[in-house]
């Protein structure tokens, strides 16, 4: 199928970034890099293509021409690129996430794997380490009150199964949130090289190396009015209670890439996610109780169904839902 790559930077063209376009020359994957009005003018790029902020607004997209400057959910754009470049798989990653050779390996939607069992909240990182640091590390957005609770339960047979949605963990400085930064100084972790079904059981997942199918496409969209750190989170609650509700499944794997993490300000990280802290858990408690309809055909719908309830809710701004209709009128004009 063809493959797509993107991601954003506000920095000039480091080594990774070299070293992708490389690799993605080599396997004829389209490379998108998406710039903001922070980027550097005088980006270059040996294979693969550069959006400007200008060369964006400029676009025929809706969406491009809305969207706030210096803000994430650009990344959107990009999505969007993709799917008018007529692109079955869509990877993403970021510029301070380095692949492993396995990362440009020729993506597969039927995977054969256990199955976690349990029906609530996990800490998927404690499949991935050792057993003395169980419980000791967490994902981004997982509320704190959940990192210790449940002992994931796995079934004992491996099935073939079709996964439209893949989540890759990034190991080394992985994605975990600013609590876990402040208490810990020096990271390094090494994940094991493993994949599973995560069943019915609840994880958050992020934006550093996430394989999506055609089939989900519309439930790329980043929210664009919550905070940089909660956007991609709040996207994987949303994308969970859609896909579930369609019994379609997501599979979590690792590692195929490693992260030497930007310079960013602890505090200022906190601060963006203390909205994640405080309402994650609500959130999906919410979504637990929406009734949706079955059939990618209903994928629009269920999501701005989905905003409404959080924006009702007061958990997120109702401003996102003119952002939301844009991604929509864009991806019905293109699909």
């Amino acid at each position: 199928m063809k493959t797509s790559l993107v991601l954003t930077t506000i920095n000039k063209t480091n080594q990774n970034i070299k070293n992708i376009s490389l690799n993605s020359k080599k396997i004829k994957w389209d490379l998108i890099i998406i710039g903001d009005k922070k980027s550097p003018k005088n980006f270059k790029l040996k294979y693969g293509k550069y959006f400007s902020y200008n060369q964006q607004k400029k676009l025929n997209l809706s969406f491009a021409k809305k969207c706030p400057a210096n803000n994430y959910a650009r990344k959107n754009i990009g999505y969007l690129i993709s799917i008018i470049k007529k692109n079955k798989i869509i990877v993403e990653t970021d510029d301070d996430n380095f692949p492993k050779k396995k990362f440009f390996s020729k993506k597969k939607i039927i995977h054969k794997v256990n199955t976690i069992q349990n029906k609530n909240w996990i800490n998927i990182y404690d499949l991935f380490v050792d057993k003395k640091n169980k419980g000791k590390i967490w994902p981004r957005g997982l509320p704190l009150t959940e990192i210790n609770k449940n002992k994931i339960r796995i079934n004992k047979k491996k099935n073939d199964q079709v996964f439209y949605l893949q989540q890759g963990v990034c190991e080394k400085n992985p994605d975990v949130d600013a609590i876990y930064r402040l208490l810990n100084k020096k990271i390094d972790i090494k994940f094991k090289n493993f994949k599973i079904d995560l069943g019915k059981s609840i994880s958050t997942f992020n934006s550093q190396n996430t394989i999506w199918f055609d089939e989900i496409f519309p439930l790329m969209y980043l929210p664009v009015t919550c905070p940089m750190r909660c956007t991609d989170i709040l996207r994987s609650l949303i994308a969970q209670k859609i896909l579930y509700n369609d019994k379609k499944k997501i599979l979590f794997f690792g590692t195929t890439m490693f992260q030497n993490r930007n310079l960013h300000n602890l505090n200022s990280d906190f601060e963006q996610e203390i909205p994640m802290y405080l309402n994650n858990h609500k959130i999906y408690e919410l979504l637990k109780k929406i009734k949706l309809k079955e059939k990618k055909e209903n994928y629009f719908e269920n999501l701005i169904i989905c905003y409404e309830a959080i924006i009702k809710a007061n958990f997120i701004s109702r401003q996102e839902l003119k952002f939301l209709k844009l991604w929509i009128k864009d991806l019905k004009k293109i699909i």
